[in-house]
């Protein structure tokens, strides 16, 4: 009876002892965040009144305008945006690839099955099988366990760098949609200015056309000189030939919304610009943009990616070991495969380390580090690029806050005027022509006053663009991305 006790030599236990000591051996720098000088607070965060960054951001910025047309364009963005849908296949992808990197620490078992004829040569027998039939059959059926033993940490590194790509691609989709969110909200703001510039351009052509039947009045009534007729002729044609032209920017706007959000060309239902509320500013703290904008967070994580690689890099220089085990039953005959007899196994231990490599190990690490160095510089300079785009953003919404206040301003003295003209042509101490002229001179304001509305509206779309957004999506998280690699 042959012995069929479980294989494991004093070698093999002895490998696994030193595998179970060195498991928390790791090649590679461990990550530390650059250091990133950060201003204690923005310039002009204390002009305005300020909600608290984690209040405001932990909402959808954009429904605080309070339009449902909004809400509902901004949602189907979200929903059906090729681009958007893309990303997000990408993060199925960088998961997979995660999921694939963490089976390599792990046991890879196998099975294998066998069935062989070999016919001898009688030519070739040897006086050890002279005799025997010239046919061999074979038949085997065994299973077996590889498992590379992670020593120096290789591949816990690749674990850590596809991690952190996963997490960079995350990032990379969130970067995207805030993109595309800011998009489609400063177009829908384009689109209502739009429509605001038509409906005043519109009521210039109305006081064109007024004028040119005052001035063809006066000619046809003995007027000295047709000159007035035609200027004022002149003067509406130039008017209403813009109309076309505003009408055909409208509806293209409104096909590259219906594109941007995943629908067909047509009409985009839509509330007023003079409707819109405006959002309480949530500046913040410089820190908070680490935590709050994607492209830094994308930016870090690829930082991280490149600092684990130069680990898997450095542990290429130090042998590859693994242990493997066999176990199965072979015999000639079919019939006594099942038998106890039939029983083979194996142990063993194997390993392989380099000698010679012509400088590729090097190269891979100087390599490593270069792409380290690279991703460190990324990331400090998107940090720099988050600060300067809130400061400008700041800026430019306080400034304009300004100018808002002086358009409202100029449009309450410009109706005023349009008042007294029509009270004195009332009166008869003026002739219509001042009154036309005051008209002229309000619709031009009110156009400045639309064009002030719509900079202040889109001023805050980039400011919320700059502080990060105010949205959240499900993150994949360590436990998450954990359990997608209990799968085959």
């Amino acid at each position: 009876m042959p012995d069929l006790r479980p294989l494991h030599p004093p070698g093999a236990l002895a490998a696994v002892a030193l595998a179970a000591l060195l498991a928390g051996c790791t090649t590679g720098p461990d990550y530390r965040r650059p250091e990133t000088e950060l201003p204690a607070r923005y310039a002009e965060a204390a002009s305005a009144p300020q909600a608290a960054a984690h209040e405001a951001l932990d909402t959808a910025w954009w429904s605080a305008f309070g339009d449902p047309n909004l809400d509902t364009l901004v949602h189907d963005v979200l929903a059906n945006n090729p681009d958007l849908r893309i990303a997000a296949h990408r993060v199925e992808q960088l998961d997979a690839f995660l999921q694939v990197s963490r089976s390599e620490g792990l046991p890879q078992v196998g099975y294998e099955g066998q069935r062989t004829r070999d016919t001898l040569s009688e030519n070739r027998q040897s006086p050890l099988n002279r005799g025997t039939e010239p046919v061999d059959n074979n038949y085997t059926v065994s299973g077996a366990i590889r498992w590379e033993l992670d020593l120096w940490g290789k591949l816990r590194r690749a674990d850590e760098s596809a991690f952190a790509n996963l997490m960079a691609g995350q990032e990379g989709r969130r970067a995207l949609e805030m993109a595309m969110v800011a998009k489609a909200a400063a177009g829908y703001l384009r689109l209502l200015s739009l429509d605001r510039e038509l409906e005043l351009l519109q009521r210039s052509v109305k006081v064109e056309a007024d004028a040119l039947a005052l001035a063809q009045s006066r000619w046809d009534n003995g007027g000295s000189s047709e000159l007035p007729v035609l200027h004022a002729r002149s003067q509406w044609q130039q008017r209403s030939a813009e109309i076309p032209a505003k009408e055909a920017e409208i509806a293209a706007l409104e096909n590259a919304l219906g594109a941007l959000a995943g629908r067909n060309p047509g009409a985009l239902p839509r509330g007023s610009l003079q409707a819109l509320k405006l959002p309480v500013v949530p500046a913040g703290l410089p820190a908070d943009l680490l935590a709050q904008r994607p492209d830094v967070r994308q930016r870090e994580q690829e930082l991280i990616s490149a600092n684990a690689r130069i680990g898997v890099a450095k542990a290429q220089f130090y042998p590859t070991i693994g242990l493997t085990s066999s176990s199965g039953f072979a015999s000639s005959e079919l019939g006594k495969l099942d038998q106890l007899t039939s029983n083979f196994g194996s142990f063993g231990l194997t390993f392989f380390g380099p000698i010679f490599t012509g400088g590729r190990l090097t190269g891979q690490v100087r390599e490593a580090e270069a792409l380290q160095r690279q991703a460190a510089i990324e990331f400090l300079k998107s940090v720099q690029t988050a600060l300067h785009e809130v400061q400008d953003a700041l800026v430019g919404r306080q400034k304009i806050e300004t100018q808002m206040a002086l358009r409202d301003e100029n449009i309450a003295v410009l109706e005023r005027q349009r008042e007294v003209a029509q009270r004195r042509y009332d009166l008869g101490r003026d002739d219509y022509f001042q009154v036309l002229d005051a008209e002229r001179s309000l619709a031009s304001g009110l156009q400045l006053q639309n064009q002030t509305r719509y900079a202040r509206a889109d001023a805050f779309v980039s400011l919320y663009k700059a502080l990060g957004g105010g949205w959240s999506l499900p993150a994949v998280t360590a436990s998450t991305a954990q359990s997608t690699t209990t799968s085959r």
